[in-house]
């Protein structure tokens, strides 16, 4: 048991750089992974189309034509939340998308990033959503923010599409 202990404080201690070393740290990503009884098809309208968005992503509306290169925003009585570019759009199984964020002034400040969701079926009748959001320069207060909201967001997306309740009331 000790040597376990000791291993386990090794691996978890910080490792240290000589200040000419430049640091290898990769820049954050946040990736989520939910498994949902639900089709392709029916996945990509809960993701497309503000009949469904409103009910599990914070009540906000999409507007889009989902084509690449075309603008598309998240909004709530009006007032834009997320705006950005379609990148790739392969129906039902892959979106990318930048993602700019303006739901308060901290978000507002940073850079865009990117926003991919792939949609893969999983056995019958039920769909793997992965989600990456990357492109982050740094654990930017968008990257906090997402990484605590989008388990929401997809917890929502998953108990929508399976009981045609929303999460929260």
């Amino acid at each position: 048991a000790d040597a376990l202990n000791d291993l386990k404080a090794f691996m978890e201690a910080p490792t240290m750089l000589a200040p000419h070393e430049p640091s290898t740290e990769a820049p954050p990503a946040a990736v989520f992974t939910v498994f949902i009884k639900t089709t392709p098809d029916q996945l990509w309208r809960a993701i497309t189309e503000s009949e469904f968005t409103t009910r599990y992503y914070y009540r906000s509306a999409v507007e889009s034509d989902w084509k690449p290169g075309s603008a598309y925003r998240y909004h709530i009585d009006g007032e834009e939340q997320i705006t950005g570019t379609v990148i790739e759009a392969d129906p039902p199984r892959r979106l990318v998308q930048t993602f700019d964020a303006r739901w308060d002034e901290d978000v507002a400040a940073d850079a865009p990033t990117r926003l991919s969701w792939e949609i893969d079926e999983a056995g019958p009748g039920m769909c793997k959503l992965t989600v990456v959001h990357d492109g982050f320069a740094s654990r930017s207060a968008t990257y906090e923010s997402v990484s605590g909201g989008m388990p929401y967001i997809l917890s929502g997306l998953k108990t929508l599409l399976e009981t045609g309740q929303p999460l929260a009331g």
